[in-house]
């Protein structure tokens, strides 16, 4: 089977596939592991990249999205299932002494940062844990865009409505009466272009790649999402 181009484009003999596999994938083997997943979810990904032959840590700051993970590891053979651990840990205060040349973001987990400071503070971990040269890959929501003005002597239906938001409802945390306020996956913020920049740019982290779609077409400002290949 062909593997992807240069860009990241995905081979028509891998059509049915979940698209955004293939191209972590090959980003990952591109730069060799161990890789860290950094809002690992359910493992899906990092299962994926273990059957490709990559050491990989997931983490994420649910329990259920953990267990759910680790449920994966029984169906695996020992050869793929050693190469993978997961982690319970906020993804903003994570410091590990171990450094990776390759750290994903991958199913929209930038989404779940609140705020400009969340999200800062999880590009701070990106760069803590990067080696020297090291890439870091996401894909986020892109925000939609703004509606065109309605005129007086346009034809009925003609001004454009703004697309639906998207919200993501991946699961309800429990929290213990006076518990700290943790990660709820309850609606996925987009972040634009612009912001991310800034704020990668703040961290010490040098944008490089944008992609509207995972077979890599280039970016637009109205594609729903955006894609990101980042220096570190």
């Amino acid at each position: 089977m062909a593997g992807n181009d240069a860009r990241g484009r995905t081979p028509l003999s891998l059509i049915g596939q979940e698209p955004d596999i293939p191209f972590y994938t090959r980003q990952a083997t591109e730069h060799g592991g161990p890789v860290l997943v950094l809002g690992a979810a359910n493992g899906r990904v990092a299962w994926a990249l273990a059957r490709a032959g990559l050491s990989v840590l997931g983490v994420d700051p649910s329990e259920r999205m953990l267990q759910a993970a680790e449920e994966v590891r029984a169906s695996e053979s020992p050869e793929v299932s050693d190469r993978v651990r997961f982690l319970r840990a906020d993804p903003r205060s994570l410091r590990l002494s171990e450094r990776f040349p390759v750290v994903l973001a991958p199913q929209h987990a930038l989404g779940m940062m609140a705020s400009h400071e969340d999200l800062e503070a999880f590009l701070s971990t990106v760069r803590h844990h990067l080696v020297p040269e090291g890439v870091f890959v996401y894909d986020v929501l892109n925000p939609s865009p703004e509606p065109a003005p309605h005129r007086e002597d346009d034809e009925p239906g003609a001004a454009l409505e703004p697309r639906r938001p998207v919200f993501a409802f991946h699961l309800r945390e429990r929290r213990q009466p006076g518990a700290p306020l943790g990660i709820r996956r309850l609606k996925l913020r987009p972040f634009s272009a612009g912001e991310l920049d800034d704020a990668m740019k703040a961290c010490g982290l040098t944008p490089r790649e944008r992609y509207g779609r995972f077979d890599g077409k280039p970016f637009d400002p109205e594609d729903a999402r955006h894609i990101g290949v980042v220096e570190g």
